[in-house]
């Protein structure tokens, strides 16, 4: 049985009321004025997920907690029609339609196999699921359907102008058999994989069957009978058969325990219905189920809720609870309204008198006897009768019987004492009247040495100290600490307790009453009901919240439970139970325990008015209109949660459907950004009392749970871009307890122009633009300093013309004065030699003077020149000579025009004094590593001293070349160098890039 079944009851309160009471069962009814397409339910199936299946006349509706969704033809289905409803072992329906063949339904579509698929008859009367196979009853034969290549074979049989209409399939000895309706009874065998029709027997008609253990129900024209199964398969009818029952049965259900039901239609007879096939007899559950139809078609049962399906021709759908968390014990036409209980005997107070049983004796207090004995009384007694002028709360003795009001039950001194708006009775064990008063009052009570308690809304409390001589004590309703307008009382150890719809608690201890309101103790004023709660009290106010207190030795108020945290607004009463507290209200009872709230309701059928309550061991029985119900604590207080699995249902996706092919297995959902609003629905899984979940939800670890709600979905409109990670957690009302579960993770993407990558790549670009107009800006000053070097070239060209036209004039004067020097010793002929290698020196330096550079050997033929012009002057006597590096090639190494000119004139003009002897003049050329080239040019003549002036260092045309160097881009440290020793000559390196 499942875990959260309430167990029988060991021992039935109130057993000397099995004539009388009759249990009631909580029914559902669903028609085509709320959530069918019709009201001709023609299949019914619960599958493997405890999914209720409904066939009708105008498509199929799966109903999963209350939740209803709808299947035509636009959505897949073969036909609306839907005569027959399967579930193979790969989990997949088959809704058989009555014209169109078969539809399977894999969760997602729609398949149709029809005659054109080879189906032996489109028109489907049963499906049988069985193995691979499915087995499809038709109108005029069989198919045999493999479910997972969804292969057809069909058979039929020739029973000549008759059609071979298939009704029922049953098991036997691991073989399948088939029941038709008037060809007999079948077996199928497979012989290769091909399924082959044996016939049985020829018993007809049959309307449907069921087998249970060794025998076998089938349905006959107004009757059913029940046979061995073996012997029913090999005759088929039996010489023992009986005709039982006077319907049609159309569907058979066996219970967990055990319970057969049938559901009838007598086609042209009224006799149909739901039954129970008990003692082989058909017993009628119309009323119990609260089911009026006489056409009933088709049943299902769920064992894990104890739930049995009703589906009929014309009313719709009937769900009915089998076994009902709360019973309901109908009394016709009598309310219950309170209990008792003294050690040995049970009372229960009924609109229409007293119920009292002790032992076996078991006897009714009519309210017509209750008038007798007060009429009795009334006759008898020599005490005068309460007046309203002694302030009582005046008695009407004209009240006739039926018009007699009970306000309370209550036991002190194993005396059942009952107040009435005729009096107070007190009753013993065996139903005698041991006392009657003439006492008004709506609230009575003792004190803990037995005295009665008498309340007055208006006239003060009395307190009876002999109740034979009518001798009481007042106490008046001006003196503060009286309790006025009581409402309630409790008599606890030594103490009793009064609550006061206007004045609050009251308590008389110590032979006198206490106001907690007076002394301050409690300002609580408006309070209703209240009860024991271990050691403590609890007691309700007029508006519904509950005050937990401590009143030993101090008072001390515990809790508060506020009423926000109790279904309704008006408590009805308080109970307890082991320490537990019990809240009933206009809505249902709430069962606090520990941290848990159960809320019970219409749902689980406990339906309002309720009137008394009483707690007997482990059960509550609660007094109602038409009867009582009866709740067993014990089982309601197990912690078994219902809820085991949360499912995601559909994705709405900016109010567009994600199909669920979209869905990741992992439940994990990546949006962009503007994908930001979400709609979520999910479910859990069956749940026998789906209303009375809440959901609540968060996104992420860190965040507050939601406000509960009763839908199961999530609106998050408007989501940031963010990792989220919902979770939904479901508050169980039913059981208290709660299931959470991770549900989906979702990630909301940042719009490109926040993601990392943009930010890389807009810094790259920057990065990009700044190196392009750095590389502009560097082109452009290559280009700048390409122009300005061309400028400066020219500039430094055109200096150097200026130069050289400086150093031409320069070197003429020299040779000016050699010429004039040959003419003033009249050598005419040197003279005229002379002038020759002069005016030809001339020539060269005029070619060579425009042109910024020369080739080697043209400075070379040049100084060849210049030197034999100038060693003229010397009379031939300084020895030249020419060095030149063999792998030097003077024919592509070009140097600046007349640079050595200038060093070479100097030594002829500065190095050879008279004095010298063998003077001799070296110029040597030499390629260095580097491509560096080497001019040097030594003499052995007079040289100079670092300390004294020399006009080589301050020859003009020494610094026209110098600065014509540094024009060039040369460094003078290290292009020029001059190293001289007196007497020995003078030595001058110049190093030039070539």
């Amino acid at each position: 049985m499942p875990f959260y079944k309430v167990i029988k009851f060991c021992c039935f309160f109130f057993l000397w009321f099995n004539s009388a009471f009759s249990q009631n069962y909580p029914v559902k009814n669903y028609t085509a004025a709320n959530e069918l397409p019709n009201n001709a339910v023609r299949s019914l199936l619960v599958d493997s997920n405890n999914v209720l299946w409904i066939g009708t006349e105008n498509g199929v509706v799966k109903k999963e907690n209350d939740d209803f969704k709808y299947f035509f033809e636009e959505d897949g289905l073969a036909l609306n029609s839907c005569w027959a409803i399967a579930e193979d072992s790969n989990k997949n329906l088959w809704f058989g339609s009555y014209g169109a063949g078969i539809s399977i339904f894999n969760g997602r579509d729609f398949k149709v196999i029809s005659g054109i698929d080879g189906l032996v008859h489109n028109e489907i009367t049963s499906l049988f699921s069985r193995g691979n196979k499915m087995f499809v009853g038709t109108s005029d034969g069989i198919s045999v359907v493999d479910i997972n290549s969804f292969k057809v074979h069909s058979l039929k049989y020739s029973a000549g102008n008759e059609l071979f209409r298939i009704q029922d399939f049953f098991i036997y000895q691991n073989q399948v058999y088939v029941a038709s309706y008037i060809s007999g009874v079948f077996k199928i065998s497979f012989e290769n994989d091909r399924p082959i029709l044996v016939r049985v027997n020829d018993k007809v008609p049959i309307y449907s069957v069921l087998v249970e253990k060794d025998s076998i129900y089938s349905s006959n024209k107004g009757f059913f009978s029940k046979n061995s199964l073996a012997e029913f398969v090999d005759k088929g009818n039996s010489d023992s058969e009986k005709r039982l029952g006077t319907s049609i049965i159309w569907n058979y259900i066996k219970t967990s325990d055990n319970r057969i039901f049938a559901g009838a239609w007598g086609i042209y007879d009224t006799n149909g219905g739901i039954f129970e096939i008990k003692d082989n007899k058909m017993i009628s559950r119309a009323s119990q189920f609260d089911i009026p139809s006489r056409e009933v078609l088709c049943l299902a049962y769920n064992p894990t809720f104890e739930r049995l399906y009703v589906g009929t021709k014309d009313a719709g759908l009937f769900e009915v609870v089998l076994d009902p968390q709360i019973k309901f014990n109908e009394i016709d036409g009598i309310n219950v309204l309170g209990f008792a209980r003294t050690e040995n005997s049970s009372a229960v107070l009924l609109s229409d008198g007293i119920s009292l049983k002790a032992g076996s004796n078991e006897k009714k207090i009519s309210l017509q006897q209750l008038k007798k004995w007060q009429e009795n009384y009334v006759r008898k007694t020599k005490l005068p009768l309460p007046r309203h002028e002694d302030h009582f709360y005046e008695l009407d003795y004209s009240t006739k019987a039926e018009n007699i009001g009970f306000y309370d039950i209550k036991v002190f001194g194993n005396v059942f004492w009952v107040n009435t708006n005729i009096g107070i009775f007190a009753i013993n064990n065996s139903g005698e009247l041991l006392r009657y008063l003439p006492v008004h009052s709506e609230e009575i009570n003792f004190t803990p040495t037995g005295k009665l308690i008498e309340t007055n809304p208006y006239g003060g409390v009395r307190i009876y100290n002999d109740l034979d001589s009518f001798s009481y004590t007042s106490f008046h309703p001006e003196d503060p600490s009286t309790p006025t307008m009581v409402v309630n009382s409790l008599q606890k150890n030594d103490k009793t307790y009064f609550l006061s719809v206007f004045s609050g608690l009251y308590v008389w201890e110590n032979d006198k009453f206490k106001s907690y309101v007076v002394d301050d103790s409690w300002e609580e004023k408006k309070l209703r009901h209240m009860t024991t709660l271990g050691e403590d009290l609890a007691v309700s106010s007029e508006f519904g919240d509950v005050f937990i207190l401590k009143d030993d030795p101090e008072f001390k108020l515990l809790q508060k439970i506020p009423r926000a945290n109790i279904q309704g607004n008006t408590i009805s009463f308080l109970k307890e139970y082991r320490g537990n507290l019990i809240v009933g209200t206009e809505k249902g009872l709430t069962l606090f325990k520990d941290d848990r709230k159960i809320f019970l309701d219409e749902e689980q059928g406990l339906k309002q008015p309720l009137h008394g309550a009483e707690v007997n061991g482990d059960h509550l029985n609660i007094g109602s209109n038409n009867g009582y119900y009866s709740l067993d604590l014990k089982s309601l207080f197990k912690e078994c949660n219902l809820v085991e699995d949360l499912e995601i249902k559909e994705i709405f996706i900016n109010n567009n459907e994600l199909l669920s092919q979209q869905r990741s297995e992992q439940e994990e959902l990546e949006l962009a950004h503007n994908q930001n609003t979400v709609l979520l629905r999910f479910g859990t899984n069956s749940h026998p009392f789906p209303n009375k979940l809440k959901y609540q939800y968060k996104l992420n670890e860190k965040d507050n749970w939601s406000l509960p709600t009763d839908k199961p979905e999530i609106f998050l409109p408007f989501l940031t871009p963010n990792d989220y990670e919902i979770t939904v957690r479901v508050l169980d009302q039913s059981t208290g307890l709660s299931y959470t579960q991770p549900l989906l993770r979702l990630s909301i993407l940042q719009p490109f122009w926040k993601t990392w990558w943009f930010f890389l790549l807009i810094l790259c670009a920057i990065l990009l633009v700044v190196f392009s107009v750095y590389k502009i800006q560097i082109r452009q000053n290559k280009r700048f300093e390409a122009q300005k070097r061309i400028i400066q070239k020219r500039f430094e060209e055109t200096k150097m013309e200026a130069l050289l036209a400086q150093m031409n004039p320069h070197f003429i004067f020299n040779a000016m004065n050699s010429i004039q020097n040959y003419i003033l010793d009249s050598d005419i002929d040197n003279a005229n030699l002379f002038l020759g290698d002069f005016a030809k020196l001339i020539r060269l330096n005029l070619d060579h003077c425009t042109r910024p550079t020369i080739l080697l050997i043209e400075e070379i033929e040049y100084l060849q020149s210049y030197t034999r012009v100038e060693n003229t002057r010397f009379n031939n006597a300084v020895k030249v000579i020419f060095d030149i590096d063999k792998e030097l090639d003077v024919y592509e190494v070009e140097i600046p025009t007349m640079l050595l000119q200038t060093f070479v004139e100097n030594v002829f003009v500065h190095a050879f004094p008279n004095n010298i002897e063998d003077p001799t003049l070296e110029i040597s050329f030499k390629l260095l590593p580097g491509d560096i080239l080497e001019c040097k040019i030594k003499d052995n003549g007079v040289g100079f001293q670092a300390d004294t002036s020399n006009k080589l260092h301050n020859s003009k045309g020494i610094k026209l070349v110098k600065e014509r160097l540094t024009l060039l881009g040369y460094d003078l440290e290290k292009t020029v160098r001059i190293s001289a020793v007196k007497g020995k000559g003078t030595t001058l390196v110049l190093r030039l890039q070539v």
